[in-house]
């Protein structure tokens, strides 16, 4: 087989044994990365069990281009049942870096956790082999000195996957947490945590075979150079914020990619380097919180805490945001807290707040079950400060249905907030705003921006953000598309290349992904759209399975419908280029009911589904070859 290994790794902690799972049968239907994962999770996580049942399977999947030297092919798909979803359901995140390139080096396209150990343990792997390892020596320690210890064993090429105290304990917002500060959101270091796992150290010498490799370095060529875009490498709300001396002194520089990313590598005025990442360097932002004379290192150092204890900065900032909120109109102390309230914005308070979560001390552990969940343990005036848009996994205003009106469906259909999903759109967003504001900076005009949408989402209609019309396909080409992305390994930040700064009409290429998966694998690239479709419908069944009901389901939450919308989650207004290019505002922005239902119905025709239920429909199945998911869906009467 091009592209993949052959063979996925299984190990049973219970039983300790190890055993192999062939490739290929997964493969020819269901691609690599999010779909094998799914597709493994259909068969063997039943609904009943519980994300910290010995049941439940923690799965690592890389995709067919990671490892192969494809530009941006380094992410690795990670499913099981969540701690972090409200039930405890279906969910998936991912990671990048070297760790899933490492997988195959050693021989395996993938991973499959299972069972309890009954002694604390790490899984040593190597080329073709793997063993489970006492790990009594590792508990209890933060990232970076896992890291230490596993390069003093393995060498310093050792590529790992661990979790910090929080994953331990079980704090249901613990991430995993791999080296080049990598993170899969989803509460995965927490299913590590109630399996007695404390790391994946993973060391290989071999390379995946490559159908045509001159072919595939000449689209390499290609692909570096049609990615030139206008890097956003400073988060939004450091834009602008001299006193840090923020600078970007490097790119990601993930396994054998040279595509330039909203990763990179940073310095600061002390002269601090490191790599962060986007939302990331948001989590902790001290002069939000009236400490303007706290040190830049604050700031800079505030993500790589949160993954030493290894907890989901997303969660971390909503929960900073909400105390200060809390201490500042009286609804709590310190004294209930236990934590240093008039401190916040100081690491005094940042270092307390993770400590106390993840080693669930005091109020921490109210914390630790996530802010979803903490309402009913909180006093009144407390929860009642919660924010309306706080979700189990990120949170409910990024990029919103009421601001982009294709997102009111894929909101609506996944167990978590995707952000590879929303990016699509909010990334050709950010560079036609950008565009605007500073001439010249990106070649995303009006005319591209329509361009881009009749060549990625089927009309130019697609590019008013705020209208129905057109939404329903392009919803739809934008859901196959990234689960496409994610099966096949590729990253979020560089695909898919949708504007160029060096294309004649600045539009990107579309195809682009398919030839560089018939470059590796030596299969046609018609296949990728049946891939995308017959993986999307597999989620679709183990959601109907786990709870949802379909049509009665796909609906976004009711405030898109009743409360005109102000700011994000991020606290930004967002402006949107309206039908004539013209900037608008999204603010006051509502759905309409009968218009939202009219998309939804002419969706589920696009997608060959029942629009009475919103299941497919058996020709459906029957054309995507997942017969064998038909009695999961209810038949109408």
């Amino acid at each position: 087989m091009y592209g993949w290994m052959g063979k996925i790794l299984r190990v049973d902690l219970g039983s300790e044994a190890v055993t192999e799972i062939p490739t290929e049968p997964y493969a020819e239907r269901f691609l690599g990365g999010r779909g094998i994962a799914s597709r493994i999770y259909w068969e063997t996580v039943r609904p009943h069990v519980g994300a910290f049942d010995p049941e439940n399977r923690l799965i690592f999947v890389t995709g067919p281009l990671v490892g192969t030297g494809a530009q941006g092919a380094t992410r690795m798909s990670v499913i099981g049942k969540s701690p972090m979803t409200l039930p405890e359901g279906f969910c998936y995140g991912n990671m990048g870096g070297f760790v899933g390139a490492e997988l195959k080096k050693a021989g395996f396209d993938g991973l499959v956790i299972e069972g309890k150990a009954k002694r604390l343990v790490y899984v040593r792997i190597s080329d073709n082999k793997a063993e489970i390892r006492d790990a009594s020596s590792l508990w209890g320690k933060k990232v970076s000195e896992v890291a230490q210890s596993l390069r003093e064993a393995y060498g310093e090429k050792v590529r790992f996957i661990t979790t910090g105290v929080a994953g331990e304990r079980m704090v249901r917002t613990a991430v995993a947490v791999a080296d080049h500060e990598s993170a899969a959101t989803g509460g995965w270091g927490a299913v590590m945590g109630s399996k007695n796992l404390k790391a994946i150290a993973i060391n290989g010498s071999q390379a995946p075979q490559v159908a045509e490799p001159n072919k595939l370095k000449e689209l390499n060529r290609y692909t570096v150079e049609i990615a030139k875009r206008f890097r956003l490498a400073i988060p939004p709300m450091l834009m602008g914020r001299k006193d840090l001396g923020l600078e970007v002194i490097g790119k990601g520089q993930c396994h054998q990619c040279g595509l330039e990313c909203i990763r990179g590598k940073y310095r600061i005025s002390t002269g601090q380097e490191g790599y962060r990442k986007c939302q990331a360097m948001e989590v902790y932002l001290p002069f939000t919180y009236g400490r303007p004379e706290e040190p830049p290192e604050t700031l800079f150092n505030a993500p790589v805490l949160c993954n030493e204890y290894s907890i989901c900065t997303f969660e971390v900032r909503t929960i900073v945001d909400w105390l200060y909120a809390c201490y500042r109109s009286g609804s709590l102390g310190e004294e209930e807290t236990g934590l240093p309230l008039s401190k916040i914005g100081s690491m005094e308070f940042f270092e307390a707040l993770l400590h106390a979560i993840a080693y669930r001390e005091g109020f921490g552990d109210i914390l630790a079950e996530g802010l979803a969940r903490a309402k009913d343990r909180l006093p009144s005036a407390a929860a009642q400060m919660i924010p309306h848009d706080v979700i189990p996994i990120l949170r409910g205003e990024l990029d919103p249905p009421r601001a982009f009106f294709a997102h009111a469906l894929i909101y609506a259909m996944e167990p978590r907030v995707h952000m590879p999903l929303l990016h699509e759109a909010a990334f050709l967003r950010a560079n036609w705003k950008i565009g605007r504001m500073v001439p010249g900076a990106t070649p995303v005009t009006w005319e591209v921006f329509r361009n881009v949408a009749k060549t990625f989402w089927g009309s130019e209609d697609a590019a008013n953000l705020v209208s129905f019309d057109g939404k329903a396909l392009a919803t739809k080409k934008t859901q196959d598309r990234t689960y496409i992305k994610d099966s096949l390994g590729l990253c979020d930040f560089a695909w898919p290349i949708m504007y160029s700064k060096t294309t004649e009409d600045h539009v990107g290429d579309p195809t682009l992904e398919g030839k560089i998966f018939t470059a590796v694998t030596g299969e046609p690239a018609d296949k990728l759209e049946t891939y995308g479709e017959r993986i999307f419908t597999l989620q679709r069944a183990i959601m109907v399975r786990e709870g949802s009901k379909g049509i009665e389901s796909d609906v976004p939450p009711e405030r898109n419908f009743t409360e005109p919308f102000t700011t994000d989650s991020l606290g930004r207004e967002l402006t949107v280029p309206g039908s004539s290019g013209d900037e608008v505002t999204t603010k006051g922005n509502t759905l309409d009911w009968d218009q939202f239902k009219a998309m939804r119905e002419e969706y589920y025709h696009l997608r060959g589904w029942n629009p009475e239920t919103g299941f497919p429909l058996p020709e459906t199945l029957a054309r995507l070859q997942l017969n064998d998911l038909a009695p999961v869906f209810p038949r109408k009467g």
